[in-house]
């Protein structure tokens, strides 16, 4: 097994729990309505996501072919296995139970899953375009360049096509920023197990607060609509997504955040039931926790959190295949290290 690298866990538990903060506090906890602090977390969160994706593209020596199954496996197999499970989820709860009376949307728990298919359509897109890009040129910085102009120019088509079905439209437009994280591994390595630039870090931080300071909108990503323009919405993700990465690279680690950003894909699938049927529940308890005050809003973040933990740990131990921890599709060994191993 080859040794994971620390501060990325890291950077994916802390975007694991942006997003899940985010989604605890459309509840009406921490915050309501346009709160500051909510916009700066949205300019941050999916564009974490989107270049950590990029930062670990491979051309595997299988080719395309092998780059598709590895990435049914560690992306469509998942959403294939929660999208039944909530339909049957959703099925036994309409049917057998007194959900509807509590006037939340039990279809909620599906939410989530968007940005898997979205990732999906990004990962392929990019392989087709690397593969195709490295027929076309020899020079390997001609290559690159040549790649990135691709991935600008499918950026701009998709930030104005608008909310295409099944979320393409967002993966049109996010193409950059998954050929920045490539770029940045490529030739910054930043996957190197000694990379740290701490001047890079307060640069980030700056840049990022600079472009917030002058110009902060509302960005949603699940629909593909955007207040800011297109270079300030690339520039402020990148700022902020470096950001994270290069605090995370001094932190290195931390247990429980660690944790949950190795198993970010199923705690991303799982939080939303749990933070469905959390609201439900005032319905039958309504003196159980009341929507306002800070304790409470710790409360629901914290269950939410450590229930996911929970799920992670169930799912990876008794459905890995399912759940991005094994290989559902065997993939032939083409490595002799892999072999090896």
């Amino acid at each position: 097994m080859k040794e994971r690298i620390g501060y990325i866990d890291l950077a994916k538990g802390i975007c694991i729990l942006l997003v899940v903060l985010d989604h605890v506090a459309n509840e009406g906890y921490f915050w309501s309505g346009n709160y500051p602090l909510n916009e700066v977390f949205d300019q941050m969160r999916m564009p974490l996501y989107f270049i950590l994706s990029g930062l670990f593209f491979k051309d595997y020596p299988g080719g395309l072919w092998e780059f598709l199954i590895r990435k049914t496996n560690k992306i469509l197999v998942p959403y294939l296995f929660f999208i039944l499970l909530f339909r049957a989820i959703t099925w036994l709860v309409q049917n057998y139970t007194d959900f509807a009376s509590t006037g939340v949307n039990i279809a909620g728990i599906w939410g989530p899953l968007w940005f898997l298919r979205c990732l999906f359509f990004m990962n392929i897109i990019f392989a087709v375009a690397y593969y195709a890009t490295h027929q076309l040129l020899r020079m390997s910085v001609g290559r690159e360049i040549l790649l990135g102009i691709c991935m600008f120019g499918v950026g701009l088509i998709g930030y104005h096509v608008g909310n295409w079905h099944l979320n393409f439209g967002t993966a049109l437009t996010c193409m950059p920023l998954f050929w920045s994280g490539y770029f940045m591994n490529k030739k910054l390595h930043l996957l190197g197990k000694n990379f740290k630039w701490g001047w890079a870090l307060s640069i980030s931080v700056l840049l990022f607060a600079m472009i917030h300071y002058l110009y902060m909108g509302d960005n949603y990503f699940y629909s593909n609509t955007y207040s800011s323009p297109l270079p300030l919405l690339y520039v402020s993700g990148l700022a902020g997504s470096v950001a994270i990465l290069l605090l995370s690279s001094i932190i290195r680690r931390l247990p429980i955040i660690s944790y949950v950003g190795r198993y970010s894909i199923i705690m991303l699938c799982t939080h939303q039931v749990i933070i469905t049927l959390l609201v439900a529940a005032k319905h039958f308890l309504p003196a159980m926790y009341q929507q306002t005050g800070l304790t409470e809003s710790l409360i629901f973040f914290t269950f939410t959190v450590g229930t996911s933990i929970l799920c992670c740990w169930f799912l990876k131990k008794y459905l890995p295949w399912f759940t991005a921890q094994k290989d559902l599709i065997k993939i032939p060994c083409s490595d002799v290290d892999e072999f090896l191993q």
